[in-house]
């Protein structure tokens, strides 16, 4: 026995399941309004020397007319899909022209009777052909049960209350045995139906949960871009922190001495940031970090590296400069923190900082060259602050 799925279907999912039935449903009818010329020609080869050719042209034209109409608004239909809210409009329609085809098939039964002795084989072979019609019917209308039913039903149950009223045993006989198969015929119809929905809702909650998928699989993609900026960036100035830092270092000392690149590194400290703390709170603190943060960035170039060192102190990479360049890249930087306020209120407030450069050296560790650039910081400490040394 199948299992029930393991996701239920939500409104909206069962609104396009709905809507996956009815557009199916619309290109099956126009496909059989295609294919219908072919069964109302072979009736016609069948009857059109022994019945009246004006009841042939009737039926002919009877049976045509639901097919082109039809055809006309499933060709439109299908061209331009339908909003939810008209699909149930649309559907009840295509109920309604399908059911007058089943009638217009079943009325051959009338139209192309006979008088006895050749009635019985032409009557049969007529109920031959409509038998076949209402088979390929259940095939071509499974997307909808209720379309189905009304063209089935439309389709026999003509020939078997015309068999009774003619009370003849063996039209009676046919007409029972008709009754029989109109149910074994609707039987099949809902199972078909039944399969087809399953499908339909199978494929929607396929796309319902590929959408969950790609969905979580993006929440997934920002989570890792989120923890990587984490691993890498200091929470407070969004700068790069301490660990990259290092690996950054780790990496040009590593091309230094592969191929001799230079590499200058400046040590920032801001001057007298325990006194802006005191003076006016931690919440003001964080905020000269982060404008100084802003400010510094902006002077720095493409391809260097900036980032927070340890509390007030930051550090700046310089791949591929020398000494005297980044003496005055630091300069450039000193000179325009105390150029104007960094922040404005409560009042304005001026920072200043001290720069110590150094520039990589043969046979020096990481250690030994921030040793030195911390030195030239010192230095630049002692002499008043505001300054740039250089180790």
């Amino acid at each position: 026995m199948d299992k029930e799925p393991a996701v239920s279907l939500t409104q909206e999912d069962q609104l396009e399941v709905d809507a996956i039935c009815v557009t199916a449903l619309f290109e099956r009818a126009r496909k059989a309004t295609m294919l219908s010329p072919i069964g109302t020609g072979f009736i016609f080869w069948l009857v059109h020397e022994i019945v009246a050719a004006k009841l042939v042209l009737a039926w002919i034209i009877i049976n045509t007319l639901p097919d082109t109409i039809t055809f006309v608004l499933t060709s439109r239909l299908i061209k331009r899909p339908l909003p939810n809210q008209q699909i149930s409009y649309w559907h009840n329609l295509q109920i309604a022209l399908r059911s007058l085809q089943g009638l217009c098939w079943g009325s051959a039964v009338i139209f192309f009777h006979v008088a006895w002795p050749v009635s019985l084989v032409h009557d049969m072979t007529i109920f031959v052909v409509l038998v076949a019609v209402s088979s390929a019917g259940i095939v071509n209308t499974a997307p909808s049960f209720r379309t189905s039913f009304g063209f089935t039903f439309c389709v026999l149950i003509i020939p078997i209350c015309y068999y009774f009223w003619l009370g003849d045993p063996i039209y009676i006989k046919l007409a029972t045995g008709s009754a029989i198969l109109l149910l074994v015929t609707l039987q099949f119809g809902w199972d078909a139906y039944q399969q087809f929905v399953d499908g339909a809702k199978q494929l929607v909650l396929n796309r319902r949960i590929s959408l969950q998928l790609e969905m979580r699989n993006k929440e997934l993609d920002e989570l890792n871009r989120q923890l990587s900026v984490t691993a890498t960036h200091d929470s407070l100035t969004d700068l790069y922190n301490r660990h990259f830092i290092v690996d950054q270092l780790k990496q040009q000392l590593d091309l230094f001495r592969r191929y001799g690149n230079p590499c200058s590194i400046v040590l920032i400290d801001i001057d007298r940031f325990k006194q802006v703390n005191d003076q006016f709170g931690h919440a003001s603190g964080d905020e000269v970090l982060v404008a100084f943060s802003r400010r510094t960035e902006s002077k720095i170039r493409l391809g260097d590296t900036f980032g927070r060192y340890g509390g007030e102190e930051f550090l700046l990479i310089l791949p591929m400069t020398e000494l005297p360049s980044a003496l005055s890249l630091a300069e450039r930087i000193r000179g325009y923190l105390a150029s104007t306020p960094l922040l404005e209120h409560p009042r304005p407030l001026t920072i200043t900082a001290s720069f110590g450069v150094a520039q990589i050296k043969a046979n020096e560790s990481i250690d030994t060259w921030l040793i030195r650039a911390d030195k030239a910081l010192y230095r630049a400490k002692e002499n008043g602050r505001n300054c740039v040394m250089a180790d």
